[in-house]
């Protein structure tokens, strides 16, 4: 477990969850290789850039992309008119729960966040021992 916990997290990060998140990269890494669109991911990485808010039709979107251990990156787009802002930091550890959306550079998650229609799968976005959604 020790080993894992390593993998995962940078000294001085927020630790992340350690049992879900092995099952979620590879869950990620399925999605990737079969160009997969709408599987439910939980991913676990550091965030590696953090990138400016986007607007679209359903609001702003917080943007950071996120570094698996395997060295895929995913692209999370976290919507800022449902859930709140996370203050997340280059060098940190993130957990994130959402839909994966295959694309060429490792794919995005977007749809971070509860759904208020009840009509999805709801997200999250696991940083600093608070969990955003």
């Amino acid at each position: 477990m020790g080993l894992l916990l390593a993998t995962t997290c940078v000294p001085g990060s927020p630790a992340a969850p350690a049992a879900e998140p092995a099952a979620g990269n590879a869950a990620v890494q399925r999605a990737f290789e079969q160009h997969s669109d709408g599987a439910e991911v939980t991913a676990t990485g550091i965030v590696d850039r953090v990138l400016s808010d986007q607007s679209g039709p359903s609001g702003p979107h917080e943007r950071f992309i996120v570094r698996l251990s395997s060295g895929m990156t995913l692209l999370i787009e976290h919507n800022l008119s449902i859930a709140p802002r996370v203050p997340v930091a280059v060098g940190m550890a993130v957990t994130v729960h959402g839909e994966y959306v295959w694309n060429a550079e490792g794919g995005l998650l977007h749809f971070t966040h509860h759904d208020p229609d009840r009509s999805h799968e709801g997200g999250y976005v696991l940083y600093g021992g608070k969990r955003y959604e």
